[in-house]
């Protein structure tokens, strides 16, 4: 299956980016339209798996629910695996590091589909990358108003 990989360079400081986005139920807020409902269906000191209600718009209009493990693999990255769903064993991986006076995200998808998802393959894939440098550019934005605020 397919892997994506891209970088984006943020302004804000890695420790804000990483607790806006492993604060799970409140991401439909940066991906309204995609990302209807998360909801966290068991946490622990390890991981967290989440449950997500997404929409895929194009001239078909889809809707999928799939739960999530999300594991914090150190103080500057997150592995998400898809855990149940069409994308059953996608991996995403999100690593932040300093880049002078921003925060450079290197992002990877390891895209795994059923056999009934494959023919949305490229509709996916161009999804993740839309739907992940949308919420973190949103997340971003959200972290400079929170700084600035203090």
């Amino acid at each position: 299956m397919p892997n994506l990989d891209f970088s984006l360079i943020l302004s804000s400081p890695i420790n804000n980016l990483m607790e806006l986005i492993t604060d799970f139920e409140n991401l439909p807020k940066y991906l309204p339209d995609q990302l209807k409902n998360v909801k966290i269906v068991e946490k622990n000191n390890d991981f967290t798996i989440t449950e997500e209600e997404i929409v895929f718009s194009s001239i078909i209009k889809n809707k999928i629910v799939q739960q999530t493990r999300h594991l914090q693999i150190s103080q500057n990255s997150i592995n998400s695996e898809i855990i149940s769903g069409p994308a059953k064993g996608s991996q995403i991986t999100i690593k932040f590091s300093e880049n002078q006076n921003e925060t450079k995200v290197d992002v990877n998808v390891e895209l795994k589909l059923s056999l009934k998802a494959k023919f949305l393959s490229p509709l996916i894939k161009k999804f993740y990358k839309t739907v992940v440098s949308g919420m973190l550019y949103r997340i971003n934005a959200d972290a400079i108003k929170h700084a600035s605020s203090l």
